[in-house]
């Protein structure tokens, strides 16, 4: 599955310059599972970037690149840490 995912977000990303992965560790490691693995390497660091540790920070960048006419692909480690982003959510 990680492959797969790994696949998919590669070919979005030839597809379209608007789509950006972000989230903690995404471009550094490739992610917890590494399924961002190699992206970094191949789409540059504008692309596919490392944030902080602030899961309602990553869900609020996502949300103004949404607004702005990118396509976001956020990533948030577990389904944990996703409670804090949720004000982001439901407030925008």
């Amino acid at each position: 599955m990680v492959a797969a995912i790994n696949r998919a977000l590669h070919d979005a990303m030839v597809a379209d310059d608007h789509v950006l992965v972000f989230g903690e560790d995404v471009a550094t490691l490739g992610g917890v599972f590494r399924v961002t693995e190699g992206l970094a390497e191949t789409f540059g660091a504008e692309r596919c970037f490392d944030t902080p540790l602030a899961e309602s920070a990553i869900i609020g960048v996502a949300i103004g690149l949404a607004i702005r006419g990118f396509i976001p692909v956020p990533e948030i480690q577990f389904d944990g840490f996703s409670y804090p982003a949720f004000d982001q959510i439901a407030s925008h």
